[in-house]
C-alpha cells in the first residue's frame, strides 16, 4: 500500500519511478558505426537456461526520427509490437533485452540492457535502457552493481535514486532463502479492510507482518526495528512514495525472517518511522488512530515463493518454486518490468495489464483505458483507505468489470477510476487488488510468470 502516490490510494511500489519519457524533440548526434557483432541480443544462459529463439539484427544505420509505435508499444508493455516496430539496431536490441526480462532471464537481460545502453547513436533507447538495467539491479539486489553503474549526463539524474539504494545496500551479506523440503500451510488474516497478513518471526520476535505484493522491498517499522535491533545500514535517508507523499526511510538487513519453517537470513528490507505505519479505516471498532501495522512482506520477498492465499479458508501455502521453462508456455501472464504485471483480457478480446497488488483492499481502473473500451462509469462517494493516516474520495466507478484471468472470468463490482495516469515508463492499465479473493484462492508463481485465482462454484456461475 506504500507507493504510487499518483495512482490515488491503491498503488505500492516503494520506490520513486523514474519519469522517462522519449522525446520528439530531443538532439540527436550520429555516434561510431556498431560492429555486427553486438546486433543480436542473445542469452548466454543462466539458471534458467537460454531464451530459444535468438532476436534478429537489424543493420546499424542513422538514428531514426521519434516512433510513436515504438515507444507507445515499450509504454504498454506489448513486446510483439515493440519487437516488429522496431527500425535500428539498437530498438531491436533493447525488444530484446525486454523480452528476456518478461521472460524471467534477468541476468541475461541485465546483459543486454548494459549492452544497447552503452550505444551512442540511439539516445532514447540508451537513456530507457539504463532506467530499466538500474531497476532490475535493484530487483535482483545485485546493490555493488546498481551502486557501480556508469551514468551519463542524459541519464544520471533519472537514476540516481536508484543508485542511493545501491550504495545504502552495497555492503550487506548475500541472502539466503532455505526451505524445508515440503509446502509450508500457515494461518491467514485479514485486516478490517481485507487485505491479508500473516504471523513471522523477526530476528527470534513474532510479528504480523501484510503480504504486500505492490510493496517493492520489505518493510519493518522503527518500533519494530528497535525491538529486533535490526541496525540502520547507512546514515542515507532515502526516500519512498506515501499516500501525503514523499517520506523517509533507512535500510537495514533482517538477520532473520520465519514465515513458518522457512528462514530467510540477511533479508534487504527499509525502516519506516512508526508514525507512518498505521492503516486508517472507518470500521466499527477500529480505533480512531488506526491500526498500526508491524511491517510489510515485500515483492522481493514473495517473488522467490509459489505461494497459494485462500482468503475464505483462511490459510496461505508457500513453497519452494520450481522453474519449469518452455513448459510454461501459454500460461505465462506475470510479468516483472519494473513492477508485476498481471495480463488479463476483456470480453471484446482487449488485452491489459494491471499491476498487481495485495496491499490494495480494491481493484481499481486506470481512465485512461476508459476510452479504450468504451467502459461506463457512474458517479461514487467511495472511499479508499490507506497507510500513514491517509485516505482518498472518489468520484466515478465502473459497476460491473469483467476480467478474464488465466482465461477465467471474473465480475468485479464498483471498480473505482482514477486519473487518467500516464506512467512515463511502463503503464499499467489497472491495480488488482486483493478483493479479486472472493473469487477463489489466489496463486503468484513469480518463478514461471503464472498468477491465476482458482474459481469457486458461486464465482464461475456468476461469471457466465
Amino acid at each position: 500500500m506504500l507507493g504510487y502516490a499518483q495512482i490515488a490510494a491503491a498503488a505500492s511500489d516503494l520506490q520513486s519511478e523514474p519519469q522517462f519519457i522519449a522525446t520528439q524533440d530531443v538532439s540527436l548526434q550520429p555516434g561510431p558505426g556498431l560492429p555486427p557483432s553486438v546486433g543480436t541480443a542473445r542469452s548466454t544462459g543462466n539458471a534458467r537456461g537460454t531464451l530459444a529463439e535468438p532476436v534478429p539484427a537489424v543493420p546499424a544505420a542513422a538514428p531514426a526520427p521519434y516512433s510513436e509505435a515504438y515507444w507507445g508499444a515499450f509504454a504498454d508493455a506489448d513486446l510483439n509490437t515493440l519487437r516488429t516496430a522496431a527500425r535500428t539496431d539498437p530498438e531491436a536490441r533493447f525488444a530484446g533485452a525486454m523480452a528476456l526480462l518478461a521472460g524471467g532471464y534477468f541476468g541475461d537481460a541485465e546483459r543486454a540492457l548494459l549492452d544497447v545502453s552503452q550505444q551512442v547513436a540511439e539516445i532514447n533507447v540508451a537513456v530507457a535502457s539504463r532506467i530499466m538495467l538500474a531497476s532490475t539491479l535493484r530487483y535482483e539486489h545485485k546493490w555493488s552493481q546498481l551502486r557501480d553503474l556508469p551514468l551519463t549526463a542524459p541519464d544520471n539524474t533519472i537514476t540516481s535514486e536508484l543508485e542511493q539504494w545501491g550504495k545504502a545496500f552495497a555492503s550487506t551479506p548475500q541472502e539466503v532463502i532455505h526451505f524445508p523440503g515440503h509446502e509450508v500451510t500457515l494461518p491467514l488474516r485479514l485486516t478490517t479492510i481485507g487485505t491479508p497478513t500473516v504471523r513471522v518471526r523477526i530476528n527470534g520476535k513474532d510479528y504480523d507482518f501484510w503480504i504486500d505484493t505492490g510493496s517493492t522491498m520489505t518493510v519493518i517499522s522503527s518500533e519494530v526495528a528497535e525491538a529486533t535491533k535490526s541496525a540502520v545500514l547507512s546514515s542515507d535517508t532515502l526516500s519512498v512514495k506515501t499516500f501525503s507523499g514523499s517520506a523517509p526511510v533507512r535500510a537495514t538487513t533482517i538477520k532473520s525472517l520465519e514465515i513458518g519453517s522457512i528462514v530467510i537470513s540477511n533479508t534487504p528490507a527499509v525502516i519506516i518511522d512508526a508514525s507512518l505505519m498505521y492503516l486508517r479505516t472507518s470500521a466499527a471498532g477500529d480505533p480512531p488512530s488506526g491500526i498500526a501495522v508491524d511491517g510489510i512482506i515485500g515483492w522481493d520477498t514473495i517473488r522467490h515463493f509459489d505461494l497459494t492465499m485462500d482468503y475464505r479458508d483462511g490459510k496461505i501455502t508457500l513453497k519452494e518454486p520450481i522453474f519449469r521453462g518452455d513448459a510454461v508456455g501459454s500460461e505465462r501472464n506475470l510479468v516483472w518490468l519494473a513492477r508485476p504485471l498481471i495480463e488479463v483480457r476483456t470480453k471484446d478480446g482487449g488485452k491489459f495489464h494491471f499491476a498487481l497488488d495485495t496491499g490494495a483492499q480494491a481493484s481499481f481502473l486506470n481512465a485512461t483505458v476508459l476510452a479504450k473500451t468504451g467502459t461506463l462509469t457512474r458517479s461514487s462517494a467511495a472511499r479508499v483507505h490507506g497507510l500513514a493516516h491517509t485516505g482518498k474520495e472518489t468520484t466515478r466507478v465502473v459497476p460491473i468489470l469483467a476480467l478474464t484471468l488465466a482465461g477465467r472470468t471474473i465480475p468485479l463490482e464498483n471498480v473505482i477510476v482514477y486519473g487518467p495516469v500516464e506512467s512515463g515508463l511502463i503503464n499499467c492499465d489497472g491495480i488488482l487488488g486483493s478483493d479479486v479473493a472472493q473469487f477463489g484462492a489466489i496463486h503468484i508463481d513469480a518463478t514461471n510468470g503464472v498468477f491465476s485465482v482458482a474459481l469457486s462454484d458461486d464465482a464461475e456461475d456468476s461469471a457466465e
